[in-house]
């Protein structure tokens, strides 16, 4: 019996010295839950090209006539919807490497796909190190096209889609205030579920990432001016039609100018955006063929050429607000002979088109109500040249759209 209590006085002694120690401090980190509940009701007078049970608008379809002359696509539709409901989590931490770290997690029903319309899906996942004059951030997050202080307060899903720029990547981010007011952003980046046109894996197939630069002058809340540009990589395909390897890879550009003027209860924002197949940030455009094919069936790729503008006015009095969304997206055809590639594009067959907005919402407390009147035009290209430019258009088609909104904010 002693031998076993000398072992057994032995461990007790040993933990009381433990329990006797003082604690070790974890590190503090905090989770601020954040989000909001939301109901929308929409009302459209004409099919059109739409996602996610009509939640995210485009454009109106080409007419469609039937046999006795009528356009079928002109028919008013009806939708209720909760599925941009959101959910995330604002994290905060312990300084690490001499910078305040943060993290953001957040969700919403929005899916991927239509196939998966009202489940849940991931909309920015992201971590930032900040120092003095400097970021890292690393993550999903908004594209660097997409300037924060300068999305559009459309009560409309989408902000403005598809002449204002909608897309969220997997990317590396650094941004440096080398003086007071200058921002300077460089980032490279990869396609999430927001991917161009043409097959899903063409960007990483190229085996490069996009890449964005952006400068601007930025003077607190008050005024913000700068440029962004931008290129990246696609290789469609690894094989030809006769089964021949191929690397044939094309780039293309993307350019960017925006403004921001705050002054007193009025904001005014504007952006143009020029680039070569931007439909990774649900624009129009896409890319397709050169004409000419070689003897093993292998073709290099044309782009087409996409300019997006708007204006965004935003009037503040009290509890309640005005705004105007107005934007104009044209397609300018390629630099090159181009023929069609199915699915290569979203609708190259338009001319351009023109969206005017109005909207007025109320806040009291958490709860905001919101209704909005969007007129939206398209007009599509009756007939083209060799490098695709419209030399002939149709009768435009348009759509009256108008949302109510009603949102609960945590």
């Amino acid at each position: 019996m002693k031998k076993l209590a000398y072992p057994l006085q032995f461990f007790l002694f040993f933990f009381n010295s433990i329990l006797a120690q003082e604690p070790t401090e974890m590190p503090k980190i905090e989770a601020k839950p954040f989000g909001y509940v939301a109901y929308e009701a929409i009302f459209d007078t004409y099919k059109s090209l739409d996602a996610r049970d009509g939640e995210i608008y485009f454009y109106p379809l080409k007419a469609k006539f039937d046999a006795n002359g009528i356009n079928v696509n002109r028919k008013n539709q009806f939708q209720m919807l909760s599925l941009t409901t959101r959910v995330g989590l604002k994290i905060t931490g312990p300084n690490v490497l001499g910078a305040k770290v943060n993290g953001l997690v957040e969700s919403d029903f929005f899916a991927t796909q239509n196939d998966y319309v009202y489940l849940l899906r991931l909309r920015h996942a992201m971590v930032k190190l900040k120092w003095n004059r400097s970021e890292l951030m690393m993550g999903q997050y908004w594209h660097p096209i997409i300037v924060n202080e300068l999305i559009p307060g459309t009560v409309s899903f989408g902000a403005g889609a598809p002449f204002h720029s909608l897309n969220r990547s997997p990317q590396i981010r650094f941004t440096y205030y080398p003086v007071n007011k200058i921002r300077l952003v460089a980032a490279a980046l990869t396609q999430g579920y927001h991917r161009s046109m043409g097959p899903t894996d063409a960007l990483r197939n190229s085996g490069l990432p996009e890449v964005m630069a952006q400068a601007a002058f930025v003077n607190g809340k008050t005024f913000i001016a700068g440029a962004s540009a931008g290129y990246k990589w696609l290789t469609p395909r690894l094989a030809t039609s006769t089964g021949t390897g191929t690397t044939e890879t094309i780039g293309q550009y993307l350019f960017s100018g925006f403004a921001v003027l705050n002054h007193g209860s009025t904001s005014i924002k504007v952006e143009a955006v020029y680039g070569e197949n931007p439909t990774h940030l649900l624009m129009i455009g896409g890319y397709g063929r050169v004409t000419e094919e070689d003897l093993n069936g292998d073709y290099s790729y044309a782009n087409l050429r996409t300019l997006s503008t708007w204006l965004n006015i935003n009037h503040r009095f009290k509890k309640v607000e005005f705004g105007l969304f107005a934007g104009y997206s044209k397609l300018n055809g390629s630099n090159k002979n181009y023929t069609t590639i199915d699915k290569y594009h979203r609708n190259d067959d338009l001319n351009y088109i023109y969206r005017i907005s109005p909207r007025l919402s109320y806040k009291e407390e958490n709860l905001t109500l919101a209704i909005e009147y969007m007129l939206t035009t398209a007009v599509y290209g009756n007939t083209f040249d060799a490098q695709h430019k419209v030399t002939s258009s149709l009768d435009p088609v348009s759509n009256h759209r108008i949302v109510f909104l009603a949102k609960y904010w945590f």
